[in-house]
């Protein structure tokens, strides 16, 4: 075998979801085998690190696979992506300059034009900008991927929605009847009353139905509700609509003849200035009284030139533009300049990012405490099963008594009620059970998923899109509060 042909092939998987995504290890090293092949080059050995995360060095394979080239018996290491080897840019560096290039070890990426073993790739080595742009867009498009891939999957992601009851890391939205029975009714006063949007609000506020926050009705809130296609078992991403997994509230031709005429209604001309969409909408509140927090646009030195717009967040309980979201009606907590707030927030998650040890310190609580949960589901489950199968052998039994005749129908019947009972609890208990094991399941997934947005956010901060920046931060953040002070408290969701 030629010294000049023999190559380290190695292959890291980190998630399930990864294994999900066509990078499992099988895949992986079929792919690594056939490049091998079509190549003329000769395999070595295949060095493996399954359920390992790139964020360093700190794996076996990796460690095996560097003791090997400085002994010198590979010469070509290869990887299906760059990402593969490394998800940082300065390990990635390590291992071509200090490691490959100083022991004659050529590196070559099966996916992407990244080539050690031409003088051109060498000529690359140094280019650090590239290998960092490269690892960006290679999170940044598979963040993207999978938030596509949840909504074609039907999965709800946007917290909570009037209507529903939804529990965080599940996915899933569940009907909350009492509500539901009030979308029902805005839809059917909007298509078969001729209600207006306004007069569905005050028909509301009238017979005393509480709002989606407790107090009253306005039209922006019916608004939402009659534009909302999650109401019609749809799951939304980026415009288009993909088939939710959720039950759907109203039906799906109550929905197309409501969009038909709200967009007969919708008035022709409106010239307004668009404001800014806020970063933080939905997730802002004041630490002085409570209530929630919400943009303002101000045009300052209006009406004189020049003009300059002004972006705040500002409590509703001081802004008093709706009554049903006020606290405190003497709360002052001022005006919070938007892109002050916003930089501080995003300031508080590029820190965390750095600080690898914090961040996992953070995710091992979180998942002691979803590990404990979800133990007392799987013993609860399996102790439901077992009194089940225990149940119905004396059902079995007593069937087994009547057929040969040792009881007639009447005691048989008095037997095997309560049995019975006892069997259609225990089944309900199963499900109840089961349901919860999955809950738990998905949450180890979430918190998983977020430590590695967490873990990647200085990565793919600068090249998302605003709605991409947006949708971040709703994954990762539970809530911000802010002071009189412009201090900022951040809690994750978690």
């Amino acid at each position: 075998m030629s010294k000049c042909n023999l190559v380290a092939a190695y292959a890291r998987v980190s998630t399930e979801e990864q294994a999900e995504q066509g990078l499992s290890i099988p895949a992986q090293k079929s792919r690594l085998l056939a490049y091998c092949q079509s190549q003329g080059w000769e395999i070595f050995d295949f060095y493996v690190d399954d359920g390992y995360s790139g964020k360093d060095l700190e794996r076996p394979a990796i460690k095996r696979l560097i003791e090997d080239a400085r002994n010198k018996v590979i010469n070509i290491a290869l990887v299906l992506k760059l990402d593969r080897i490394s998800r940082r840019q300065k390990d990635v560096l390590y291992l071509l300059e200090d490691v490959f290039e100083t022991n004659g070890v050529g590196f070559k990426s099966v996916t992407e034009t990244f080539d050690t073993t031409t003088s051109f790739g060498k000529a690359a080595i140094g280019m650090m900008a590239v290998f960092a742009q490269l690892e960006r867009e290679t999170i940044l498009e598979r963040t993207r991927m999978g938030k596509l891939e949840a909504a074609r999957k039907g999965r709800w992601h946007g917290g909570t929605i009037y209507g529903y009851s939804y529990e965080p890391g599940t996915y899933i939205l569940k009907i909350r009847e009492s509500e539901a029975k009030v979308v029902r009714g805005i839809y059917d006063m909007y298509l078969d009353r001729s209600y207006g949007i306004t007069s569905i609000a005050n028909d509301l506020n009238d017979r005393g139905v509480p709002g989606p926050d407790g107090g009253h009705w306005i039209k922006q809130t019916v608004s939402y509700i009659l534009n909302n296609p999650t109401y019609a078992g749809y799951s939304k991403h980026k415009g288009s609509l993909y088939e939710g997994i959720h039950e759907a509230i109203i039906t799906k031709g109550q929905w197309e003849k409501t969009q038909e005429l709200l967009k007969q209604r919708r008035g022709k001309h409106n010239h307004r200035h668009p404001s800014k969409k806020a970063l933080l909408a939905g997730i802002i509140y004041c630490t002085e009284c409570g209530a929630r927090m919400r943009n303002k646009t101000v045009w300052q030195n209006y009406p004189y030139k020049p003009k300059k717009i002004m972006h705040y967040y500002v409590c509703y309980s001081q802004d008093g533009s709706a009554r049903h979201m006020v606290r405190d009606k003497n709360c002052r907590c001022g005006y919070k300049q938007m892109e002050d707030i916003d930089n501080k927030v995003i300031k508080r998650l590029f820190k965390l990012s750095f600080n690898e040890k914090l961040l996992e310190g953070i995710i091992k609580e979180e998942l002691a405490k979803e590990t404990v949960d979800q133990k007392n589901a799987i013993r609860g489950l399996n102790q439901s099963q077992k009194e089940l199968q225990q149940v119905n052998k004396s059902l079995d039994r007593w069937y087994e008594v009547f057929e040969k005749g040792a009881l007639d129908p009447n005691e048989l019947t008095e037997r095997v009620k309560n049995l019975r009972a006892k069997r259609e609890h225990l089944e309900n208990s199963i499900r109840e059970w089961e349901e919860e094991v999955k809950e738990e399941k998905q949450r180890t997934a979430n918190v998983k998923e977020i430590l590695e947005t967490m873990i990647n956010f200085r990565l793919i901060w600068d090249l998302a899109t605003p709605d991409e920046k947006r949708d971040i931060l709703i994954n990762l953040i539970q809530e911000v509060r802010v002071n009189k002070a412009s201090e900022v408290e951040v809690k994750f969701n978690l």
